[in-house]
């Protein structure tokens, strides 16, 4: 899936900025409610949720609208949705967690631990390693034409819905998913059902850098090999019970009315829909889950916690591989980092300093995926970064 265009939080990568439209002055925790209120009545976003971190501390969660319109629900602290490419970096964590119990290292080449070797038909000498995948040089590529390839809309949701529609012209349709292993020997294996010369590059490793949600989630599945368990349960194992994030998974775990409804537009609700790449951009959490994640980030990068690993592997975590990125984090400026997500139906943002020790996530489900919503989205995402960074300043 795509990442999102639209700026990382303000609050932490720019000065102050200054909102033209704000009519409530945010001087305290009620006022930047009664703001980010206002800022979801003008607005067209079935609901939202943000998360702020100051002095390393959670100083404000709340959620705004609705996580079902139809059903008049409320968008809550609890409400489950899917987080999109933010999900790479817990792919990150588990790529650290894994070098930690030493099943590879960043220069350990990929073919080492796959069973049967990848060889790119448009480079095939390269020899692809960890830290290829971990800073997208590998040349392992996921072009615009196969954007849906991955997707695909849960057997029993109603595919007659104008949502439903919207996918289906995106060439998401309802099918029986593969599993991880399955996808990644059908995209990168000669023929395989989604295999394509279009799949590669003749880049030179290392020093050209192309997004790869396919290079991320095969990152996934080494760690699967490498570790003789399920990426879900390296997850839960390694990550998720150590954090208390126990209601975060990848999978719909049905029958549940805490999720969110993904949305077009407030009147066109999408069918719930999963990827068999889940790993690079299908975890589904919460406003309270996604806080003990970015909490535990913050206080690593600073060298204030072991919790999930000894500080040198935190430092390693959060140390430039590239210009651009570390291990799968955005790298924003110095000690800055963050990540967006963009899905039908979803648009997400989590970003920190380390310097400043404030960091903040905003999660929606609007849609931002078409242009013209993207565009909206990010105006919106722009007016709330710039009420936190009024709360902040005082």
């Amino acid at each position: 899936m795509k990442t999102i265009k639209y700026s990382i939080l303000i609050l932490i990568i720019s000065s102050c900025s200054k909102d033209n439209d704000n009519s409530i002055n945010v001087t305290s925790e009620e006022s930047l409610t009664q703001r980010l209120q206002q800022i979801f009545e003008q607005s067209d976003l079935p609901g939202f949720t943000v998360g702020l971190v100051n002095n390393g501390n959670a100083v404000y969660q709340n959620s705004f609208g609705f996580q079902d319109i139809e059903n008049n629900i409320e968008y809550s602290n609890q409400t489950l949705q899917p987080i999109g490419s933010i999900s790479k970096t817990f792919i990150g964590v588990a790529v650290v967690k894994a070098i930690e119990l030493g099943y590879f290292n960043l220069e350990t080449p990929i073919n080492d631990i796959l069973t049967e070797p990848l060889i790119n038909p448009k480079n095939p000498l390269a020899e692809i390693r960890i830290r290829h995948l971990v800073n997208h040089t590998s040349g392992l590529i996921n072009p615009v034409s196969t954007y849906a390839l991955s997707y695909y809309i849960l057997m029993g949701e109603n595919t007659a819905s104008d949502g439903a529609q919207i996918l289906q012209n995106y060439g998401i349709t309802q099918r029986n998913p593969k599993t991880l292993a399955q996808f990644i020997d059908a995209y990168f294996y000669e023929g395989g059902d989604y295999y394509s010369l279009d799949n590669f590059t003749n880049n030179t490793l290392g020093e050209i850098e192309s997004y790869s949600d396919t290079g991320s989630s095969l990152m996934a599945l080494l760690i699967e090999i490498a570790s003789s368990m399920s990426y879900q349960d390296f997850l839960k194992t390694h990550i998720f019970k150590p954090l208390g994030m126990n209601n975060t998974s990848f999978e719909y775990n049905l029958p549940n009315d805490n999720y969110a409804s993904l949305y077009f537009d407030k009147s066109t609700p999408f069918p719930l829909y999963n990827l068999e790449s889940f790993p690079d951009g299908s975890l589904k959490t919460s406003n309270e889950d996604l806080m003990k994640y970015l909490l535990n980030m913050m206080a690593g990068q600073r060298g204030e916690t072991t919790l999930l690993f000894d500080s040198a592997f935190y430092n390693l975590l959060f140390t430039n591989t590239t210009e651009t990125y570390a291990i799968f984090w955005d790298v924003l400026g110095e000690n800055t980092f963050g990540h967006t997500g963009s899905d039908p139906g979803l648009g997400t943002t989590l970003s920190f300093s380390g310097t400043l020790n404030q960091g903040a996530f905003i999660l929606s489900n609007f849609d931002s995926t078409d242009l013209v919503n993207e565009e909206y989205l990010d105006e919106i995402f722009e007016q709330i970064s710039e009420s936190l960074e009024m709360f902040l300043s005082n």
